[in-house]
């Protein structure tokens, strides 16, 4: 996902539209989750204290979810009237001496692994050894198979 500044040091998540691309304006969204409290407030709590890049980056395990939703509902219905976005003609603008960053791409390793572009990893699991457990074993024709039977409590006799 990328995040992109915008005016007024305002913090978008970038979406790629059929009308061009876009970046939706996270914190004035946030009344797309009106039955969804968990996402509001999670987005609402990260940015309370303004709009930093490394609260976001610190706490992306949490609100990684919330902003995959944000994007999803904003490519499934981008005219939501809830939903506000700007248009990104050039990103160039947006950054100041202050603050040089413009945008920021995360990238999780769980979507690469997820994604598997190599195929690597499906190769991997299609061609490794079977794993060997002790209880499903056969067991070899040359070896003795003995079989211990336990009574049941019922059965068992005080020893007198």
């Amino acid at each position: 996902m990328k995040l992109v500044r915008l005016d007024g040091d305002r913090i978008g998540l970038f979406v790629l539209l059929p009308k061009g691309p876009h970046a939706i304006d996270i914190a004035n969204s946030l009344g797309v989750f009106p039955h969804d409290p968990l996402s509001n407030g999670l987005l609402n709590g990260a940015l309370k204290t303004g709009h930093d890049w490394s609260v976001i980056v610190k706490h992306w395990g949490h609100l990684r979810w919330p902003l995959k939703k944000l994007r999803d509902i904003a490519l499934a219905n981008p005219d939501m009237p809830r939903l506000v976005l700007q248009p990104l003609v050039d990103a160039t603008g947006t950054a100041s001496a202050a603050n040089p960053i413009s945008a920021i791409e995360v990238t999780d390793t769980e979507s690469i692994e997820q994604h598997d572009p190599t195929g690597w990893h499906a190769m991997q699991r299609q061609f490794a050894p079977a794993p060997r457990h002790e209880s499903v074993r056969q067991a070899a024709p040359d070896e003795t198979v003995r079989v211990i039977d336990f009574p049941s409590i019922e059965q068992r006799r005080p020893l007198s």
